[in-house]
């Protein structure tokens, strides 16, 4: 019998990267084992790896890497590749609605959407994503949580898990 969500053991995966290219490398995994529709929550210190490791996202999805800039002034930056991309940055935000900026329409498409600085969202615990939180372990290793809320995602993970370790 299927325990209810909130008794669930989470899902997650922690990997290290030791360099800028392992993080993209990470970043082009997973969008290998993404079909459309998904929201990827990033979390991390300003410089930690959000925006490399969506580098690395983007270029799994065949969009050239040199497209994919942190899009602190623009907010949302749209891209076509082997999916829909949407990358979104919140960075300037203090908080910000669903409703904010057209964000339901963005996070709720056949894209994929990629939020940096996710944690600014207001009703983002509510919503099933695969969080990716990148952390300092050093200056130049860093920590990579893949974290699932919602059985999609759970599967992402554990694709990710016996695919890539």
């Amino acid at each position: 019998m299927a325990q209810p969500a909130a008794l669930q053991a989470p899902v997650f995966l922690v990997v290290e990267s030791q360099s800028a290219g392992e993080t993209k490398a990470w970043g082009r995994r997973l969008a290998s084992l993404l079909e459309g529709g998904e929201l990827i929550a990033l979390c991390g210190e300003l410089g930690a790896g959000k925006t490399c490791f969506v580098k690395g996202l983007a270029r799994g999805l065949r969009l050239r890497e040199e497209e994919i800039l942190s899009p602190s002034f623009t907010i949302i930056q749209e891209h076509s590749g082997r999916l829909p991309f949407y990358h979104i940055d919140l960075y300037r935000l203090d908080e910000v609605e669903l409703d904010t900026l057209g964000l339901r329409e963005y996070l709720f498409s056949e894209a994929v959407s990629a939020v940096e600085w996710f944690e600014r969202l207001r009703e983002g615990a509510e919503l099933q994503r695969l969080q990716v939180e990148i952390s300092y372990a050093s200056a130049s290793h860093r920590l990579i949580r893949f974290s699932a809320a919602g059985g999609r995602y759970a599967a992402i993970v554990e694709r990710l898990r016996a695919g890539f370790l």
